[in-house]
C-alpha cells in the first residue's frame, strides 16, 4: 500500500539528503518525491510517497521522520480526503492527421499545448495519477520525444486542527 506523507521542513541545504537517506536505512520504496517552497519563508513541503504494505513500518518511518531535527512536521495524508495531483511534460512528433486527437485531449481540460512546432509539440499533463496514464498511453501512438513527470502533489482537503501541521523549529 502507498503511504502519502507531507513534511515541512527547514528551507536548508542537506535536508533533502537526511531525508532520503533515513528512507534508505528503513528499506522503503519511493514511489513519488516533491519539493518545493510554500508561502511561509524558510519553509519547503514535500510529498514523500512510499510503497509499505505493513502498516506497523508505515507508523514507523512516519515517527522516524517527526523527529529529524531539520523536519518541522509530518502529516500522513494516507487515509485522509485529499487531492494528490501529478504533472507531466510530453514532447510529441506529430503530424497534420494527429491533430485532431491532441485537440479532443487538450478539450477534456487535463492538457494544455505549451509549443506547437511544425515537426513536434510539447504538452502539459495534470490531473490525478489515472488521468495522466490515461493522457500519456493516448499519447504514446504517437512518436514520444521527451517525457518528464513530476511526481505527485498532495494537499488535504478542509481546514481541520488535526492536518494543520506545528511547524516549531526542533534543535539537535
Amino acid at each position: 500500500m502507498k503511504q502519502t506523507l507531507i513534511l515541512f521542513m527547514q528551507d536548508e541545504p542537506g535536508v533533502l539528503n537526511r531525508i532520503s537517506s533515513l528512507v534508505r536505512r528503513r528499506n522503503f520504496n519511493i514511489d513519488s518525491i516533491v519539493a518545493g517552497r510554500t508561502e511561509l519563508k524558510g519553509i519547503t513541503r514535500m510529498t514523500l510517497v512510499v510503497n509499505e504494505p505493513d502498516k506497523a513500518k508505515r507508523k514507523n518511518i512516519y515517527n522516524n521522520l517527526k523527529r529529524l531535527v531539520d523536519v518541522y512536521d509530518v502529516v500522513d495524508a494516507t487515509d485522509e480526503d485529499c487531492h494528490i495531483r501529478e504533472h507531466a511534460l510530453v514532447k510529441i512528433s506529430i503530424n497534420h492527421d494527429g491533430k485532431k486527437d491532441i485537440d479532443q485531449l487538450v478539450a477534456k481540460g487535463n492538457c494544455k499545448i505549451l509549443d506547437d512546432d511544425p515537426h513536434a509539440m510539447i504538452l502539459e499533463l495534470s490531473g490525478n495519477e489515472k488521468i495522466v496514464e490515461e493522457n500519456i498511453k493516448t499519447l504514446k501512438k504517437f512518436k514520444v520525444l521527451e517525457l518528464l513527470r513530476s511526481g505527485k502533489m498532495a494537499m488535504v482537503s478542509g481546514n481541520q486542527e488535526k492536518n494543520k501541521p506545528v511547524l516549531t523549529r526542533s534543535e539537535p
